[in-house]
């Protein structure tokens, strides 16, 4: 059962009562605290605050994210228990004489983590930009955004209304973007990523090879498809020229909808959007 406030004890008062209010800075790191419209809860969004590291690393190293070897959540409580890592850059420059020195830590060890973290430098920028955690910006609306933003400092700088120009991003994944970014520590994180040999931006788009018969159409992909696999059923939207979408709006183009296609496909039809399936759009692409 979730607990709720069902009324004021009010015979229960001593008198030494005082008026609450919300604190307009984290209690922990000091960053201003974010409420986003119409929701109830708030937010610290500074990615070095502690009470936030530990569990910012687990996610930045992860397979969705930077896909660092052998660095798991028993890494990241150890490094920041040790002082190694104040924020996400710091895994990039941990003290590995120190490291070599902990228990279970031996040579071959230290060595492939050490190797897992520089292969980790040249991922993609759409990786980076997912592994920094931003609110509503998972893999695919970080790709997404990578696509119109080929410098992670570009994007710290975009505005509100730039983010939703993109096709698949609406008001809340863009008010996230521009509210993390308005953090200074935050900012400043991906200067030292950059600093630090890991690659920020991405390398120009070459000319697009073969027909690309889907170009100017943006695609949702929703539900089990016959024979492609989501990632397979995006990778086959780009090789075409079109661009794939995290979440239904007024501004995609076709939903791809298989079986136990969800709360999408009930978005597209409410706005109307054209639903289509595996076979229509392979015919799309011919």
């Amino acid at each position: 059962m979730i607990p709720k406030v069902l009324r004021p004890l009010i015979d229960a008062r001593d008198g030494s009562e005082q008026v609450w209010t919300m604190p307009a800075t984290c209690p922990v790191c000091g960053a201003a605290l974010v409420r986003p419209a119409g929701e109830a809860a708030t937010y610290c969004v500074n990615n070095a605050c502690p009470e936030q590291l530990v569990r910012a690393v687990e996610y930045f190293v992860g397979r969705e994210a930077m896909d660092i070897a052998g660095f798991g959540i028993k890494q990241a409580e150890l490094f920041v228990a040790q002082g190694f890592i104040h924020d996400l850059a710091d895994i990039y420059q941990l003290p590995w004489e120190q490291i070599r020195q902990l228990e279970g830590y031996g040579d071959k060890r230290v060595e492939n983590l050490m190797a897992g973290i520089e292969a980790s430098k040249d991922r993609p920028i759409h990786r980076l930009l997912t592994a920094l955690g931003i609110r509503f910006v998972g893999a695919v609306v970080a790709e997404l955004i990578t696509q119109h933003f080929i410098s992670l400092f570009d994007l710290v700088d975009a505005t509100s209304e730039q983010l939703n120009d993109i096709a698949g991003i609406g008001p809340k994944i863009a008010e996230s973007i521009v509210e993390y970014f308005s953090v200074a520590s935050n900012r400043a994180l991906i200067e030292e990523f950059a600093a630090l040999g890991v690659r920020v931006a991405a390398d120009a788009p070459a000319a697009p090879a073969g027909v690309q018969s889907l170009a100017g159409l943006t695609f949702v992909v929703t539900g089990t498809l016959p024979s492609f696999s989501r990632d397979e059923a995006h990778a086959f939207i780009k090789a075409h020229g079109g661009k794939v979408a995290g979440s239904v709006s007024a501004k995609t183009s076709f939903v791809v909808a298989g079986e136990a296609a969800g709360s999408k496909l009930d978005k597209a039809r409410q706005l109307g959007v054209p639903v289509i399936d595996e076979a229509a759009l392979r015919s799309m692409a011919a």
